[in-house]
């Protein structure tokens, strides 16, 4: 049996206790580590205590935290392209292109497309167009992995909002609409609508329900916001999203001291991927289409 690939997404809180952060993570021996509030200035030894390949998000000036993404060198991933995404209104996610190498050296003749993505946590609106931004990469045949602080909540989820007594959260985490306020859901929805699966319901609809486990809201001064939610989360191309095995919300009082959101696990099976990668494009195209009906 071959090893999975695995993949580590997690928001360190502004990366202040760095090193505790890239032990643990280096600990996990991930092959892909999506991060968050990563500051510019630390990419390089971050990378190096991670042994791993560190790409940062450009970086537009609006916010010292960053997004990146690490590859694990001689791993079952291969750099292939850098893309800046200098239109972004506030966290400009970090996007590269790899190739997937299968167990047997065999290079996926399709490239798949990562991002660590932070949405604006002060806009629901802002919000909406980096979602909007994602589909771009969901075109029939593409192949993409999507992981992030999306700052907004799933579809199905309630909140009672008049126990929330932080009013800018309420503010910031609801849009007007027919003049009434509602829960910002809509990242999600525009994350489905792309044809994206959300990798923790794929999990939890195949018996892992612990993977909807929530992310952040734990501890003050968080306990105004209405409590934990699940604003992390990993989305990926159907063809990938099938690959998946495993899928966990990492809980534990040192990672709850390291930083204010929990670190997420997926796990995918090596030969899946290969065969997602290898696929006739043509194929994908409509099996694509076909699932989203």
């Amino acid at each position: 049996m071959t090893h999975p690939v695995k993949i580590i997404n997690w928001n360190v809180e502004h990366w202040s206790r760095w090193q505790d952060a890239a032990d643990w993570v280096r600990s996990q021996e991930p092959d892909l580590f999506f991060a968050q509030e990563v500051q510019a200035e630390q990419l390089d030894k971050i990378s190096k205590r991670l042994g791993m390949e560190g790409y940062l998000a450009a970086q537009v000036g609006r916010s010292p935290n960053e997004n990146a993404i690490f590859v694990r060198p001689n791993g079952p991933f291969l750099f292939h392209e850098e893309h800046f995404q200098t239109w972004a209104p506030w966290h400009a996610p970090a996007n590269i292109t790899v190739w997937h190498r299968g167990p047997d050296g065999i290079v996926g003749q399709h490239p798949i497309s990562l991002v660590s993505i932070h949405t604006c946590y002060w806009s629901a609106d802002v919000r909406l167009i980096e979602a909007h931004w994602c589909s771009t990469l969901a075109k029939p045949g593409w192949l993409a992995v999507i992981f992030g602080d999306w700052n907004s909540v799933r579809t199905d989820t309630t909140i009672n909002w008049r126990h929330v007594g932080d009013a800018a959260y309420y503010a910031n985490r609801t849009y007007l609409q027919d003049g009434k306020r509602h829960t910002d859901d809509r990242p999600d929805r525009e994350m489905l609508a792309a044809g994206y699966l959300d990798l923790a319901r794929y999990a939890a609809e195949r018996g892992e329900l612990e993977a909807l486990a929530p992310t952040a809201g734990y501890g003050r001064p968080k306990h105004l916001q209405g409590g934990e939610q699940a604003i992390d989360r990993g989305y990926a191309s159907r063809l990938i999203a099938e690959a998946l095995t495993g899928y966990e919300v990492c809980k534990s009082d040192e990672l709850e001291r390291i930083s204010d959101h929990r670190p997420e696990i997926a796990l995918f099976d090596q030969d899946k991927l290969q065969s997602a990668t290898n696929r006739p494009a043509d194929t994908a195209s409509v099996a694509e289409v076909t699932a989203r009906g």
